[in-house]
């Protein structure tokens, strides 16, 4: 692990302390942090929030994001619509064996190296996921 993977990833278990990284053999790293509460509106009240710290990070920016439900099935609004800007066809690059994760594809506005963190792409995926839609 890369010591400013290593240090952003001790500001976000602040608030997840089992959040954790995973070196891939890209050079990535994949970011977990499961038992993230969801608001109402969507089928399940937890997850597990996954993305990539690509290499040359964080000069270069994460993009996009999975979900991964315990149990079966995938992550679906209440009514079992299909959330908007996902789905459940583009894997975590990378990882093997694949995990049964939702894509959704969600882009930074806005990424200053000198500032931005894990915590601040965590926080991009909140507002995603909140409201459900």
């Amino acid at each position: 692990m890369t010591p400013i993977i290593e240090s952003q990833l001790k500001l976000l278990q602040t608030d997840f302390p089992t959040a954790s990284a995973t070196m891939l053999p890209s050079g990535a790293h994949l970011i977990e942090i499961p038992d993230v509460e969801l608001p109402a509106g969507w089928n399940q009240k937890t997850v597990t929030v996954l993305f990539l710290a690509p290499p040359g990070y964080p000069a270069a920016q994460p993009d996009c994001f999975w979900v991964e439900v315990k149990g079966p099935g995938r992550l679906r609004l209440q009514g079992g619509g299909t959330p908007q800007n996902s789905n459940d066809a583009n894997p975590i690059p990378g990882l093997n064996p694949p995990r049964q994760v939702t894509w959704f594809s969600w882009h930074l506005q806005n990424w200053n190296p000198n500032q931005s963190s894990l915590v601040t792409f965590f926080n991009v995926v909140m507002q995603r996921l909140r409201p459900a839609r």
